[in-house]
């Protein structure tokens, strides 16, 4: 009995102390909520007085606000407009074969140096005449496209199994009712025929660049801003110079814009 005394005792004597501990430390809080409440009251004050103050000094003036609010916007645009100037200005040391152009060429306005021996061929040069007439494009364009594709060799064989001066992969030598080893054989002659009737397969009309044929073919008769490869993809990733301004999506603009400038 009287060691459960003692215990009751003990636990009293514990409780009270950590309600004195528990009412020491709310004392302690609303101290420190005083001081606070003081000094931003003081603070309040301050800022009072300095208002005043300034209203004394300078009376507010609205036209006098306008005038500086118009200052600071004119500011901001011949900042923006010196950074246009200066992007404008290093994009060119970028290299003109790695980004289109801000304003998107898209006339075709290379010039393109044919191999005498080509040029030299009267019925390959007839061809490709009637070729650009057909679609109602610059020759040059033409040339431009062999150009880029085999540098005029009839017999380029690319180790995809690209083959001939227009670089016809197998699977599209199959779908034009010949194969890889047929172009081989084929004049340069009879193969910008055989050009001509990919073309006509694809439904070209030569409202885009002949260029869309060589990237993206069922683009040939697709809108300006129609998407064709989407930032991140491994078409865009490989191919920087299509892209819109160098980090854009890559566009029939903006492949258009690439091939208006091969051969110049």
């Amino acid at each position: 009995m009287l060691k459960d005394t003692i215990q009751q005792f003990r636990m009293m004597r514990s409780q009270s102390r950590d309600r004195l501990g528990t009412q020491q430390k709310t004392k302690q809080r609303l101290s420190l909520a005083e001081r606070r409440i003081a000094e931003t009251s003081y603070e309040m004050k301050a800022a009072a007085r300095g208002v005043a103050q300034a209203a004394e000094e300078a009376p507010y003036d609205p036209a006098e606000s306008i005038n500086s609010w118009y200052d600071q916007i004119d500011e901001m645009r011949r900042e923006r407009a010196t950074r246009a100037d200066q992007e404008r200005s290093t994009s060119g040391t970028l290299g003109q074969e790695q980004r289109p152009e801000r304003r998107y060429e898209q006339e075709f306005r290379g010039e393109v140096s044919v191999p005498e021996d080509l040029k030299e061929d009267p019925e390959f040069t007839s061809a490709v005449s009637e070729l650009a007439s057909k679609y109602g494009i610059n020759e040059s364009e033409v040339y431009a496209v062999i150009q880029g594709e085999s540098a005029f060799n009839p017999q380029a064989r690319n180790p995809s199994g690209a083959t001939g001066l227009f670089q016809f992969m197998p699977t599209t030598a199959e779908e034009l009712g010949v194969s890889t080893e047929d172009i081989m054989s084929m004049s340069p002659t009879e193969q910008v025929e055989l050009y001509d009737k990919y073309l006509q397969r694809w439904n070209y009309s030569g409202g885009n660049r002949l260029g869309i044929m060589q990237a993206a073919p069922a683009f040939a008769s697709k809108a300006p801003e129609e998407v064709i490869y989407a930032k991140g993809t491994a078409a865009w990733d490989q191919n920087p110079g299509w892209r819109e301004l160098g980090d854009g999506p890559i566009t029939v603009r903006s492949i258009n814009s690439y091939y208006a400038k091969r051969g110049s």
